[in-house]
């Protein structure tokens, strides 16, 4: 992904936010997106952040936050990146969009796309949650079940995009969903850059919100803003580790491996169309990959709920877990200041009884 230019800036990014647009359309003169594309929002983004005094203490952290991305319209970050990809879509004069998606991408997209009077194709995973099935077809779109991987319902949804008056609005190869991404990060420099953590820690399947906040990073760098760059680390599951192998093993793109179930459906990536540039941005950054199992993310799960009042599905747990095991490794100190993406709300994913 080519790097913006961005105006010269000096001490802060006022010069890159708009007060009076609406969600990520704050930051549009941050976002390389076409002049003629118009605003289409439903108020994502400005996701508050809250700290993590019982549950990040018990793991050692003492200046540990969450950025809760599951308080955005439909219940996950994704709504970032589908604002301005369906925008630029509905610019291009488009009548129906396909995305493929584990759930929340899905609903993201279905429910922007319902907003800008678009017919909407979701291919999900046969085995994808109820709760999520159900969002999607909520926002009037045409729900398509499909047996097999994740890369199976991919290519599925690619193929479906080729038909005449269609488009792949996929949130892992459009390049205005990162740009929408990139509003993660510019929303912590709005109150300077003391307010950025030492860490930043996400949850990774294909890493639209990884590579949104590198992406921001650098191109504010490039713009003359000093700053002390965050570390990025890449949280996956056991079952699904692709970036974690390649990273730990020196691999320069992700490796392939034999996928086993998790429960954290929305990282269940095997063949991450950007892993190259995931890899990039933790290891540019000083970050790291963790890899977490099953059990480390149910009982992740259960103690944010407990400890802390926050309801996240299990790929978000998958974040959390991780960051305990860098504060338990070491790579996290206790005084250092890290931040945990709380991508999706619990409501889209309730866990079962044994969790």
């Amino acid at each position: 992904m080519a790097a913006l230019k961005l105006p010269r800036l000096s001490d802060d990014i006022r010069a890159l936010v708009d007060e009076g647009a609406p969600g990520v359309w704050r930051y549009r003169p941050a976002l390389d997106l076409p002049g003629d594309v118009p605003p289409l929002s439903l108020g994502e983004g400005r996701t508050p952040v809250v700290e993590l005094d019982a549950w990040g203490g018990g793991h050692g952290l003492r200046q540990c936050r969450a950025k809760l991305e599951f308080m955005a319209p439909t219940g996950s970050f994704k709504d970032r990146g589908a604002a301005p990809v369906i925008a630029s879509l509905t610019a291009q004069g488009v009548a129906k969009i396909v995305e493929d998606s584990s759930g929340n991408a899905g609903a993201a997209m279905a429910a922007y796309a319902a907003r800008a009077g678009l017919a909407a194709d979701i291919y999900v995973p046969a085995a994808a949650p109820s709760a999520k099935l159900a969002q999607i077809a909520q926002y009037g779109a045409t729900v398509i079940p499909v047996e097999g991987t994740r890369e199976d319902v991919a290519d599925a949804a690619a193929a479906a995009a080729k038909a005449p008056g269609a488009a792949y609005a996929s949130h892992s190869r459009h390049p205005a969903f990162v740009e929408g991404a990139k509003t993660y990060v510019l929303e912590l420099l709005e109150d300077g850059v003391d307010a950025l953590p030492q860490h930043l820690v996400f949850p990774v399947g294909n890493g639209g919100l990884i590579l949104g906040a590198h992406k921001a990073l650098t191109e504010l760098r490039q713009a003359g803003l000093e700053f002390s760059m965050p570390r990025l680390h890449i949280a996956q599951a056991a079952a699904c580790q692709p970036l974690v192998r390649a990273f730990n093993t020196g691999a320069a793109a992700p490796v392939a491996v034999e996928r086993r179930p998790t429960i954290a459906g929305g990282i269940d990536v095997a063949v991450p169309a950007r892993g190259a540039e995931v890899l990039r941005a933790a290891r540019d950054t000083g970050g790291s990959a963790v890899a977490v199992g099953e059990e480390e993310i149910a009982a992740t799960r259960s103690a944010l709920a407990r400890d802390e009042g926050l309801f996240v599905e299990a790929t978000s747990a998958a974040a959390f877990a991780a960051a305990a095991k860098l504060s338990a490794q070491g790579a996290i100190a206790a005084e250092d200041s890290v931040l945990i993406a709380a991508t999706g709300s619990g409501l889209k994913d309730p866990p079962q009884p044994a969790d």
